[in-house]
């Protein structure tokens, strides 16, 4: 990547270690970058156009998280994964469109030329593995649905750093076959961490990166460039005035390979195929997933049934073991029998309540209620969140 002294969102320094002064000037040349880009980014364009291609990506972010907090209030599910599925798809095109061509931006040290195309991919299909599923849910089961979008965004997430990761190999192995004598003029360095605002210069997780600048000539043209990708904590190496020998890219003379990385290569292809693993294993597990024990989604308005759980037979044989009848009835009426919540019901029968449950029984509540035969204790399932599933008739039902 070409160094550009005059850039401020990094520092350059030819002392390999930082020390605790130089710590504070990188910080501080940091706060002013900040301030300056956010500056130049909420600034309008030359041009009316200009202003509008540059803030409507802003705007359409705005308005959808104004839409999210809607949907989220008013229990709008369809809507709300639609809308976050969609950013996704939004921000993933955004990837393909041309850019500014007189407008050359900055390069920095902790990003990869990776080709837009494979982000704007993985972007739109995160998207995609977020609203498709949704479309078949109601049809597939909620449970299965949320299971498959989890499962995509396992095995989208593994194929991209598998296939990110052998870019990266594949361009360092390019550049390795034509080579060039470098040497080391200082480094570059950054601020890294949790969280870089003025309250935390001496905080344990406030850290400097770096990474080593070389200079080198290639047909009688001197250039300077530093490593894609390559930002490192301690000590920098090589030394300033050292010379080694660079990679450098045939078709790009500033992209330039000096550590191989490769313990890191390995460890992101290890994590990529857990993480692939990971989703494959839950695609298998799609036929076992299903709605029976419901489907509740919190939201900003409450929780959101969209499936209610189910019983059967078999669910009423572990409580009552001989014969049944089964019938859908509604509370007309509540009162106390001996101390205890009780309720009248729309068959004439009446059903003791437990203390907890005297509020989960208001009048007009609809209830599945199995009676045994001989006359033991009666079984109930309220119809707004459970649904009858076996074999047996029930009277009343609508």
């Amino acid at each position: 990547m070409r160094f550009r002294e005059d850039l401020k969102a990094y520092y350059f320094s030819t002392n390999h270690e930082t020390d605790s002064e130089e710590r504070s000037i990188i910080y501080e040349q940091t706060k002013d970058y900040l301030k300056g880009y956010l500056h130049t980014t909420f600034k309008p364009a030359d041009t009316t156009g200009g202003t509008v291609k540059k803030f409507l990506p802003i705007v359409i972010f705005a308005i959808a998280v104004v839409l999210l907090i809607i949907f989220s209030i008013n229990k709008m599910i369809s809507a709300l994964i639609f809308t976050f599925g969609g950013v996704f798809i939004l921000f993933g095109i955004a990837f393909f469109l041309p850019g500014n061509k007189d407008e050359e931006t900055p390069e920095l040290p902790q990003h990869s030329k990776v080709p837009k195309a494979i982000p704007g991919a993985a972007i739109i299909a995160f998207g995609l593995g977020v609203i498709v599923p949704a479309v078949f849910a109601p049809s597939i089961g909620y449970a299965k649905a949320m299971a498959a979008g989890c499962g995509t965004w396992f095995v989208l997430g593994g194929l991209f750093f598998i296939v990110y990761t052998i870019v990266g190999y594949l361009r360092f192995s390019k550049a390795s076959k034509n080579t060039v004598q470098g040497k080391c003029i200082g480094y570059i360095k950054m601020v890294d961490g949790d969280n870089n605002n003025s309250s935390t210069i001496n905080h344990p997780r406030y850290y400097i990166t770096g990474t080593p600048v070389f200079e080198y000539t290639i047909n009688g043209v001197t250039y300077q460039a530093f490593q894609e990708d390559n930002m490192r904590t301690g000590k920098l190496t090589p030394y300033v005035g050292d010379t080694v020998e660079l990679g450098v890219m045939p078709d790009d003379p500033y992209a330039v390979f000096y550590h191989k990385n490769t313990g890191a290569k390995i460890f992101a292809i290890v994590m990529s195929v857990v993480v692939l693993a990971a989703g494959i294993f839950v695609f298998c597990m799609l036929p076992s997933i299903n709605d029976n024990g419901g489907f509740v989604v919190n939201t900003m308005g409450g929780q959101t049934r969209l499936a209610k759980a189910k019983f059967d037979d078999k669910t009423i044989a572990k409580y009552i073991t001989v014969d049944y009848t089964i019938e859908y009835v509604k509370v007309t009426g509540t009162h106390e029998t001996n101390g205890m919540p009780a309720v009248n019901l729309s068959n004439g029968r009446g059903l003791i309540l437990q203390e907890k449950e005297k509020d989960k029984y208001p009048v007009g509540t609809e209830i599945y209620v199995v009676y045994p035969v001989d006359g033991s204790a009666s079984l109930n399932f309220r119809a707004e969140e459970w649904e009858y599933t076996g074999t047996h008739e029930v009277k009343g039902l609508p």
